[in-house]
């Protein structure tokens, strides 16, 4: 029994349809909503192809940051990989699975890894029918379905950043502390830190001034929203004003408050761009974010490794 034993075991559990079908169900009602929502608030029919590629692309955009490849899949992460050794301890199985032929670090190896393949797959189903469904429900032409498609790739990309960092943050959590409950709800607590309340945290520093060089630093929504920005950026997809304030707005990565920043009076027009927060590059955001929770993972297991198991 060695490290692939344990992940297509692992894989198996995965992949139960049950589990499977409300994961993707939970990440399409989103889309679904803000479609229906814009299909009765917005004309989109009566609007030219360009308005409607860079209307209907932005929301997509905004969709997949905050939800099909945003909180779902970090609670997922958290959830899943925050349980992996915690629940063979508490159901009596880790002494079991630890006195067979395996070592320790094989054994949350390949349950990492299972969740990767498990993410990636789920992740391409999510992300390509987030798209169908737009152009099923929106009054739009077929060359928005192409806006949106060419940046799949891209965004399948980004979602398998979150996993691999959060899935590895999570597994190292489930390594270290013994309690299910402590292990999970400190994941919950990250995760709505990481989408909420780090924006109300960056006001408060902000306004004190030691935000940026030094607080920066701990921004973990920030970077994330850097991150993103380096994966959609590869794509050579130009973002539009008011896309770059929303993302701003939430993530910080943009200068985005003032309203007078995206509309000149002067001449009438909005703006080709607005000013990008750049306190710290895209690379090294994600690099460092990954870097920091592989690192963690590693530690995670050296305290696995020494751990005694009843």
């Amino acid at each position: 029994m060695r490290f692939h034993t344990v992940m297509f075991k692992t894989l198996d559990d995965l992949f139960r349809i049950k589990r499977s079908l409300l994961f993707i169900i939970a990440v399409l009602i989103v889309p679904i909503i803000i479609s229906g929502l814009l299909n009765s608030v917005l004309g989109l029919s009566t609007m030219s192809l360009a308005n409607q590629i860079q209307t209907v692309t932005m929301f997509y955009i905004i969709i997949v940051f905050f939800w099909v490849a945003g909180i779902p899949l970090v609670l997922l992460a958290g959830v899943t990989c925050g349980d992996f050794i915690s629940k063979e301890e508490n159901e009596g199985t880790l002494l079991l699975l630890v006195s067979k032929p395996v070592g320790r670090h094989e054994i949350v190896l390949g349950k990492y890894f299972a969740f990767l393949i498990n993410i990636l797959i789920l992740e391409i189903i999510a992300v390509t029918l987030s798209a169908l469904i737009m152009y099923w429900i929106l009054p739009i032409d077929p060359a928005v379905l192409d806006s949106m498609t060419g940046l799949i790739p891209a965004i399948i990309f980004y979602a398998m950043f979150i996993a691999v960092t959060f899935g590895a943050l999570a597994t190292a959590l489930s390594c270290i502390f013994k309690s299910r409950f402590k292990t999970i709800m400190i994941l919950v607590g990250i995760t709505m830190a990481v989408f909420l309340g780090f924006m109300v945290f960056r006001g408060f520093m902000a306004g004190a001034g030691i935000y940026d060089p030094y607080v920066v630093w701990a921004d973990v929504n920030y970077h994330m929203g850097n991150s993103y920005l380096s994966f959609i950026d590869s794509t050579g997809y130009r973002m539009a004003p008011t896309l770059q304030a929303t993302l701003g707005m939430f993530t910080g990565t943009y200068s985005a408050a003032d309203p007078s920043m995206l509309f000149d009076v002067d001449i009438g027009a909005m703006y080709p761009s607005i000013p990008r927060n750049d306190y710290v590059s895209p690379l090294l955001s994600l690099f460092g974010w990954f870097i920091f929770t592989i690192a963690l993972l590693v530690f995670g297991i050296m305290r696995f490794q020494r751990r005694e198991i009843k």
